[in-house]
């Protein structure tokens, strides 16, 4: 996987210097008016909010002293954006960009969608290696469901969000959709005896769910009609909100309920095995002890797993009882009409020539 991603950037940058002309204005306009110090405050910001989400299960939370400072920090340095672009005229991320429909709305799908899928960064890889037994090479190998599923996602927003307009609360829809059958998927299977292959499906709809919900918002963001130098603002949020909030508050929050739900039904096990006489139990302590950890671990998946199901088919309830005719207004070209261009380029550069 971390070949493919460093081909595709590779790739990417080659297009770019390829496809891209180099254009030279009339005159050199350096890097000025761009709000450094606000880049350094939002910087700080976010890893303070990556740190406490991370590290905070790690250090007890607020008990220790590394998550107050990280917290006292990040409050300090967002209290200071906020004042900044208060009164300067070209902050790092205006209150323009923060307050747009659009952007706003992304947000909060962002951060309920990314914690649906926390499961997949707190228990998946546990479940697959600790209650399955599978090694490392099956363990990677499970990546390429998830990469057929990205792809096919991508393919599928292609012809029906692009080409053919279909609605955002379609689109919208039908991640929430894919996200409540890979939930509904653990919830209803989770076992000890799940074969790797079973797990297709499950890996297969999570990626295609995220790269829908990922294209779908971006898009709107791009559509939202803000100006040119408010633009990268809003893009610069859902980067933010995206790659960095969604990505790490979504499973500081799973795995803290995980912990609390494995160490309740862990006693809950204990006590039963507890009141039952010395002749019954016959495995050793140590072996007894490690079952009873891998069985509250199973059994706190698929109560998690349920009540983000819930979650998932509230989410999608809400979806659908909002009625909104909204549609991709931008329009995308096709490859032939692209190609079209270039050639009319060359040809425009060969004839002043």
């Amino acid at each position: 996987m971390q070949w493919i991603m460093t081909g595709l950037l590779a790739l990417m940058m080659l297009m770019v210097l390829v496809l891209v002309r180099p254009v030279r204005g009339p005159m050199y306009i350096p890097l000025l008016g761009i709000d450094w110090l606000g880049a350094v405050l939002w910087a700080g910001f976010m890893m303070c909010f990556a740190y406490v989400c991370v590290y905070g299960d790690y250090h007890d939370w607020w008990d220790s002293a590394e998550i107050c400072v990280a917290t006292t920090l990040g409050l300090l340095f967002g209290g200071i954006n906020l004042w900044r672009a208060s009164f300067l005229s070209h902050p790092y991320i205006s209150f323009r960009a923060m307050v747009n429909r659009n952007v706003r709305r992304a947000t909060a799908i962002y951060l309920v969608f990314f914690t649906l899928m926390a499961t997949e960064h707190v228990f998946e890889h546990s479940y697959a290696a600790a209650v399955l037994g599978f090694d490392d090479i099956n363990l990677i190998d499970l990546n390429w469901y998830v990469f057929a599923g990205i792809v096919a996602g991508c393919a599928f927003t292609y012809f029906t969000f692009a080409r053919h307009r279909w609605r955002y609360k379609t689109m919208t829809a039908i991640g929430f959709t894919l996200a409540a059958v890979y939930l509904a998927w653990f919830y209803f299977t989770i076992d000890y005896g799940v074969e790797k292959e079973a797990l297709l499906l499950p890996l297969f709809v999570r990626g295609a769910a995220s790269v829908i919900i990922s294209i779908v918002f971006l898009t709107s963001i791009v559509q939202s009609g803000l100006p040119f130098q408010v633009f990268p603002q809003a893009l610069t949020i859902n980067g933010f909100t995206g790659a960095v909030m969604g990505a790490t508050l979504g499973p500081a929050i799973v795995g803290e309920i995980f912990s609390h739900t494995v160490a309740r039904n862990a006693a809950w096990l204990g006590d039963a095995i507890t009141g039952l006489s010395p002749e019954a139990v016959r495995a050793p302590l140590g072996t007894l002890c490690g079952m009873v950890q891998i069985h509250a671990m199973v059994v706190s998946m698929k109560e998690i797993y349920g009540w983000l199901l819930i979650v998932a088919l509230l989410s999608l309830l809400i979806i659908c009882v909002n009625y909104s005719s909204l549609r991709p207004g931008a329009i995308f070209p096709k490859w032939k009409t692209v190609r079209r261009i270039l050639r009319h380029f060359v040809r425009t550069d060969s004839s002043k020539a």
